[in-house]
C-alpha cells in the first residue's frame, strides 16, 4: 500500500475505534471488529484499548507503524449511532465498502442529527424513570417523584455531554439534586419509598451497565480494559452514594430526615403495561429509530418477563443468568437480518436486568455505619453482573452471531 493511502487508512481506523468506544462496545468486541476492518483494507492490525486510551500497530507489507491516541471516556447511549458504526465496521471487513466510501459513511453516521428533539428526550427520561420505579416495586407516589427527578437527571446528563470531564461529576450531581428533590417532596406528599423513587429518577445515570461491560471484558480476556472499566464503574457508584449522603447532611442542617415508607407494589398487569411504556420512552432516550421501537419494547418486556418468571421458579432475585441467556438468543437471532445489530435488542433488555437498584442500595448501606453484611451484599452486585455476562456468552455459543452481514448496501 502506498504510504499516503496507508496514512488515510490508519486515520480512518483510529476514527472507527474511537466511534466504537463511544458506542459502549466492549474492548474484546472492538478488537475483533477492528482486525476485520483492517484486513478488509489490506492491513494487519494489533489493538490495545483502555477507558481513555487506544494504541494500534498496523502492518503493511514490511512496514510497521504504531499510533497512540487518547479517546473520551464519557460514552453516551445512542442506539442509532451504535448500530450504524457496527454496520460500517462489518461492511469494511466484508469488502462492501472501500476506504473513501467507508470514510464518508462513518462521518455520516457520527455526525447525524439527533433522532428526537431535546425536549422530547427530557420527557422520555421522566416517563422511563417512572416506569423503572414501578418495575422495582414502587407505587404511584414513587412513580410521580421518580418521573420528576428523571426529567432533572436528563437535563443534567445532556447539560454535561459537552464536557468529557463531567462523567463522574454528573453521577454525584444527579444523586445530590435527586435526593434533595425526594426529601422536598416528602414535605408535600404522604410518606413514600425514598430509595425506589430516587433510583427510578436517576436510573439512566447509574453505572450498572458499566460494571456489566467491565465484567464482560474480564471474562473475555481483556483484563486491562475490564479492570479499568470495572474500577471506573464502581467509582461512579461511590460518587452516587456520596451525592446521596451529601444531600442528607445538607438537609439535616435545616430539617430532620424524612421517614422512609415501604412501597406497596402495583398490580402485575399494570406494572407490565408501565414497563412497556418505559420501553417506548427508552427508544427516545437511547436514540433508537422509529422502526426499531417494537423491537426495543419487545426486548424490554422479554427481559422483564423472563426475570419475573425466574423469580417464581427460583425465588429471591430469580436467575439473571437465564434471563440474559434468553435475551442474548433473541438479540443474536435479530442480528441475522441484514442491516440489523444485536445491540438494538440486547442493550435495552440488559438495562432491565443490570444490578442498578441493588447497587444503589448497597452503596448507601456501605456509607451508613452499623449496617450488617454490607460486604456480602456488595459482592452480590458483581455476582449479578457476572451472571448477565455468562448468560450472553452461553447464548453466543448456542446461536453464533453472524460474522459478517450479507452483501447488501449498509442500511442508513
Amino acid at each position: 500500500m502506498p504510504l499516503a493511502e496507508e496514512d488515510r487508512a490508519v486515520d480512518f481506523l483510529l476514527d472507527l475505534v474511537r466511534a466504537l468506544h463511544l458506542a459502549y462496545v466492549p474492548a474484546n468486541v472492538v478488537e475483533s471488529l477492528m482486525k476485520g476492518a483492517a484486513q478488509g483494507l489490506g492491513l494487519r492490525l494489533e489493538l490495545f484499548t483502555l477507558q481513555s486510551f487506544v494504541a494500534t500497530e498496523v502492518t503493511s507489507g514490511a512496514r510497521r507503524r504504531v499510533d497512540i491516541e487518547r479517546v473520551p471516556f464519557n460514552p453516551h447511549w445512542n442506539l442509532r449511532r451504535s448500530s450504524g458504526v457496527l454496520l460500517v465496521a462489518r461492511a469494511v471487513a466484508a469488502g462492501q465498502l472501500r476506504l473513501p466510501e467507508a470514510r464518508a459513511e462513518l462521518e455520516r453516521v457520527v455526525q447525524q442529527r439527533p433522532a428526537y428533539p431535546e425536549w422530547s428526550v427530557f420527557i422520555a427520561y421522566g416517563v422511563y424513570s417512572a416506569a423503572v420505579a414501578a418495575r422495582v416495586g414502587g407505587a404511584w407516589r414513587e412513580l410521580a417523584v421518580a418521573g420528576l427527578i428523571g426529567v432533572v437527571a436528563g437535563l443534567i446528563h445532556y447539560g454535561t455531554l459537552q464536557s468529557m470531564r463531567m462523567d463522574l461529576q454528573k453521577s454525584f450531581l444527579a444523586a445530590f439534586v435527586g435526593t434533595l428533590m425526594a426529601f422536598g417532596f416528602s414535605l408535600l406528599l404522604p410518606p413514600f419509598d425514598l430509595t425506589r423513587a430516587l433510583f427510578g429518577g436517576a436510573t439512566l445515570l447509574i453505572p450498572a451497565m458499566v460494571v456489566t461491560l467491565g465484567a464482560a471484558e474480564l471474562v473475555s480476556e481483556s483484563v486491562e480494559a475490564g479492570m479499568t472499566r470495572l474500577t471506573y464503574g464502581l467509582l461512579r457508584f461511590l460518587l452516587l452514594g456520596v451525592g446521596i449522603v451529601a444531600a442528607a447532611r445538607l438537609w439535616t442542617l435545616l430539617l430532620p430526615l424524612p421517614a422512609d415508607a415501604q412501597a406497596t407494589p402495583l398490580p402485575e398487569p399494570l406494572v407490565l403495561a408501565l414497563v412497556a411504556l418505559g420501553g417506548i420512552a427508552l427508544t427516545v432516550c437511547m436514540g433508537g429509530r422509529r422502526r426499531e421501537l417494537p423491537w426495543i419494547v419487545g426486548a424490554v418486556l422479554l427481559a422483564f418477563g423472563t426475570q419475573e418468571l425466574t423469580k417464581l421458579l427460583f425465588g429471591g432475585r430469580g436467575s439473571p443468568l437465564l434471563a440474559s441467556f434468553v435475551l442474548g438468543i433473541a438479540g443474536l437471532l435479530y442480528a441475522r437480518w441484514p442491516g440489523r445489530t444485536a445491540t438494538t435488542v440486547i442493550m435495552p433488555g440488559l438495562l432491565q436486568l443490570a444490578p442498578g437498584f441493588l447497587g444503589t442500595q448497597v452503596i448507601v448501606a456501605l456509607l451508613q455505619p452499623g449496617v450488617p453484611a454490607s460486604g456480602e451484599r456488595f459482592f452480590d452486585v458483581l455476582l449479578v453482573a457476572a451472571q448477565l455476562v455468562l448468560g450472553l456468552v452461553f447464548a453466543s455459543a448456542v446461536v453464533s452471531a453472524p460474522g459478517l452481514p450479507s452483501r447488501r448496501p449498509v442500511s442508513p
